[in-house]
């Protein structure tokens, strides 16, 4: 063969594997700058989080609701959390500034409601019943969910179609079908929701019961019905107890909350259940320790301070004698004795 064709296919086939390696070098590159974009897509650098100008915590209901994630509101069977809830969703949709005390801040004004206890017309005499100015026409925003077949799929829709302030789950059990004690079988369960509020930047609301009997205990994230990965995946727990003794009073509690501070999780935010099942704030705060049925510390403890009242103590110095923080604390002692 013609040294000078040998010479020419010699390097043909060089400049062949130099391209082959430069076009698999190429794909490795791209590759790997997919890989990258993807990864820092998902991802915070410190860098970016100490240079970023971060804003107070967003809140929905300020302080205690946040704008995102998955938060639960616990109690009784008849403690009146359907309605709460309810309330807030009227609330936010209808652009009023407030709701049991506390700031609201809607973005849309707009709101979902997962219902599994209650049909559409058990639902329109109730709301009807809750409107307090009369306004059937401001409501458009407030969308209920019956048919809970393919639920995540149709929460999503209704977030891509127009995302809500808020989705509200009444009830978690009914939702849930496995074993309550399985803390991976729950996680799980929940961590698919709480995916959706963040991909969304919203906020979902789970409701729940407490288990029989925690109204003698003192409020807490404990009384949840079911295991720890319940409470664990939330960001903020709220139990809703009745006063053991004033059959229209109940008290808002803040047994977990990550971002909040100590005070809040202490002293209830005491409520009025009216007969049209709205709630307005009383401006009274009452100890957890003071929410549980009667005991017998408690009765000792009012015998005191009614002995000390009729010394002709203040309610101030009662309180200090008693290491209570306020004097509605003892007010409330002093009613319950």
């Amino acid at each position: 063969m013609n040294k000078s064709l040998i010479e020419a296919l010699r390097i043909d086939a060089a400049n062949l594997e130099e391209s082959l390696k430069w076009q698999e070098q190429e794909a490795q590159n791209r590759e790997k700058e997919r890989l990258e974009t993807e990864y820092f897509a998902r991802i915070s650098s410190a860098n970016q989080m100490l240079t970023r100008v971060y804003t107070e915590e967003d809140t929905l209901l300020e302080p205690i609701l946040p704008r995102q994630g998955v938060v639960a509101l616990v109690g009784s069977s008849d403690s009146g959390k359907s309605s709460l809830l309810r309330g807030l969703a009227m609330a936010i949709v209808a652009g009023r500034s407030e709701y049991i005390g506390f700031a609201l801040h809607p973005r849309y004004r707009r709101a979902m409601y997962i219902s599994t206890e209650d049909d559409e017309a058990s639902l329109s005499r109730l709301m009807r019943m809750q409107i307090m100015n009369g306004d059937m026409g401001c409501y458009d925003g407030l969308h209920f969910v019956f048919d809970t077949d393919n639920l995540l799929e149709t929460i999503e829709l209704g977030m891509q179609s127009q995302t809500p302030d808020v989705v509200i789950i009444d009830t978690f059990a009914d939702l849930y079908t496995g074993p309550m004690n399985e803390n991976n079988r729950v996680r799980s369960f929940l961590n698919a929701f709480s995916q959706l509020a963040v991909k969304y930047n919203t906020l979902i609301i789970f409701l729940h019961h407490t288990g029989k009997r925690t109204e003698a205990l003192a409020p807490s994230k404990h009384n949840a019905i079911g295991s720890q990965g319940f409470e664990a995946k939330m960001r903020l727990v709220m139990e809703l107890r009745p006063d053991p003794e004033r059959h229209d009073i109940r008290h808002l509690c803040i047994v977990k909350g990550n971002y909040l501070p100590s005070e809040f999780k202490h002293d209830s935010f005491e409520l009025r259940f009216t007969p049209s099942l709205n709630f307005e704030a009383t401006g009274e705060r009452v100890p957890f320790n003071l929410l549980r049925e009667r005991n017998e510390e408690r009765d000792e403890k009012a015998e005191l301070a009614r002995a000390m009242r009729e010394e002709g103590k203040t309610l101030q110095q009662i309180a200090d004698e008693l290491g209570y923080k306020s004097v509605s604390s003892v007010h409330t002692l002093l009613n319950k004795g």
